[in-house]
C-alpha cells in the first residue's frame, strides 16, 4: 500500500473530527466547525476512490450545531448490526 494524502478546504475553522469505523462506509469523517456565534456545523466527509478527493457527499450530510463540538464519535462498532450513530458534545451531550 502507498501513503496518501488528502486535503479537504472548510469554509470555516474546524474544531472537532472523528473518524468512522464502519466496514460498509469506509473513509467517512464528521467534521465539527468553530464560529463564534450560535451556528455551527457538524459535516460528514467522504473519500471519492474515482476522484481521489475528500469532501461532501451528493447531497451533502451537515447539520447545525448551536455551539462548536467540543468532541464528536461515531458509535464505535466495525459491523452492520447496530444503528449508525453520531455523537456530539458542547453545551449537551446530542446523539444524531
Amino acid at each position: 500500500k502507498r501513503a496518501e494524502i488528502y486535503t479537504y478546504n472548510s469554509k470555516d475553522m474546524v474544531y472537532a473530527l472523528a473518524w468512522s469505523v464502519r466496514k460498509d462506509k469506509k473513509f467517512r469523517l464528521a467534521a465539527g466547525s468553530f464560529v463564534e456565534e450560535y451556528v455551527n456545523k457538524v459535516e460528514i466527509l467522504y473519500l471519492d476512490e474515482t476522484k481521489g478527493e475528500l469532501g461532501l457527499s451528493q447531497p451533502s450530510l451537515s447539520f447545525n450545531h448551536p455551539f462548536p463540538a467540543t468532541k464528536i464519535m461515531f458509535l464505535p462498532e466495525k459491523g452492520t448490526g447496530l444503528p449508525d450513530l453520531l455523537a456530539t458534545s458542547s453545551d449537551y451531550l446530542r446523539i444524531y
